[in-house]
């Protein structure tokens, strides 16, 4: 097991390489796109990743690799650390930490340097009927590569999908909504707003104009302007419409306001992937799942005027019906114009920014129900998509170079 620490911050594309292995990376400028090791997590999806700069690495906890079944995966929940670490790979670290779940929140702490997170679910391989919620917070510590339990409830109730965020400023956590409902067929959306701070749990009450009741959302914390932004969702039915408005929530007023109520915004769509660029001071959004299918479209939003811009256009889809051979809810294989130069669609990967880069692994790809376990790197700086590690399942066949009649099968 390699236990690496980078002695110096990266930059760009590529930075100076003041430690790990000379001979997995002679030269003294490395390439962030570089991959040395063959080890990887499965396929898996409703993580999150977090990234530490003064590591270089990004930490992703537990998930879900059950087998998909009609657009949903059922139980095979994770209990696995895993850090990669740009121009080198992943690591599975094999260390105490919380058991198997996935659908938590979770945070950078970037004075104690440390990831948070909170809430999730679990249900025995196979199971049905209820989940087991969790309401505990759970902290990892990049520096020592350990887990500790914070708190182990008493606050927030336990829930799923709850948008988790670190003010550093007042040295707090926040954790706003998310779905209260242990049992599936149950819809029970939250939107409360908790604090914890000084080791307490205290309960905030908001104002203004806020989101109406949804889940599914995606979220980021604009450290600049010290608030929650929240882009699209639906109201957790998985049938209904999506949503496509921007909200912002004030954590020194509690107040809130929307910031587009989807004019020229990306379309409908439940569990995109969102980040705050504080070096570009944007707010970036990629892919999720449309009403009519996941997407990998890459757009940017001014938080100043609350415009909408696409970035890196990607899949199209182009309106062809679903049915193929002879089975009604079969995708086509022209259901979409696919380019293969942009990461296959998908929602509820891991989606960080680091090193003046977005990087991408694994989610869950809806029309091929199935999980991924690919890696991309997006430049900001300039360029284009990249593939690091090619996926094992999850793809469509013109993706994996397979003849198929449908899309996927």
């Amino acid at each position: 097991m390699r236990y690496l620490i980078l002695l110096a911050a990266l930059v760009g594309c590529e930075g100076t390489k003041t430690g790990g292995d000379p001979a997995q990376a002679p030269d003294s400028v490395f390439d962030l796109n570089a991959i040395y090791t063959t080890d990887r997590p499965s396929p898996r999806s409703e993580v999150y990743g977090v990234g530490d700069p003064v590591t270089g690495t990004i930490v992703v906890f537990g998930g879900n690799e059950g087998p998909v079944v009609n657009q949903r995966p059922t139980s095979v929940f994770i209990e696995e650390t895993w850090l990669f670490e740009p121009g080198h790979g992943w690591t599975e670290l094999d260390i105490d930490m919380p058991s198997a779940r996935s659908r938590y929140g979770a945070a950078y702490d970037p004075t104690s340097e440390r990831a948070l997170i909170f809430g999730g679910r679990y249900r025995i391989e196979g199971g049905s009927g209820a989940y087991d919620l969790f309401d505990e917070l759970w902290s990892f510590d990049f520096a020592t590569q350990t887990w500790t339990l914070i708190d182990a409830g008493g606050g927030p109730s336990p829930r799923t999908y709850p948008s988790v965020f670190w003010d550093d400023v007042e040295q707090a956590l926040y954790v706003y909504g998310g779905m209260v409902n242990a049992d599936p067929m149950v819809i029970e959306v939250n939107q409360e707003l908790w604090r914890f701070k000084a080791g307490a749990w205290e309960q905030l009450s908001t104002s203004g104009d806020l989101p109406s009741t949804r889940t599914f959302l995606s979220e980021t914390f604009d450290s600049q302007r010290r608030r929650l932004v929240i882009f699209a969702g639906q109201i957790g039915t998985y049938w209904d419409m999506a949503y496509n408005e921007t909200y912002a929530l004030d954590i020194d007023t509690l107040e809130g306001t929307e910031l587009n109520d989807g004019s020229d915004a990306p379309s409908t769509r439940m569990h995109p992937h969102l980040t705050y660029d504080t070096a570009g001071d944007r707010y970036l959004m990629f892919g999720g799942h449309t009403d009519i299918g996941d997407g990998n479209d890459l757009w940017e939003m001014d938080p100043d005027s609350g415009e909408w811009t696409l970035i890196r256009q990607a899949d199209l889809f182009t309106g062809e019906s679903l049915g193929c051979n002879d089975n009604s809810s079969d995708v086509p294989a022209d259901y979409v114009d696919q380019d293969l130069t942009a990461p296959e669609r998908r929602h509820r990967g891991m989606f960080t920014l680091m090193n003046n880069s977005l990087w991408i692994f694994g989610g869950m790809h809806a029309e091929c129900s199935e999980h991924l376990d690919d890696t991309w790197r997006y430049p900001l700086g300039g360029g284009d998509w990249t593939e690091l590690i090619e996926a094992r399942s999850g793809e469509s066949c013109l993706r994996r170079d397979d003849d198929c009649e449908c899309l996927c099968y």
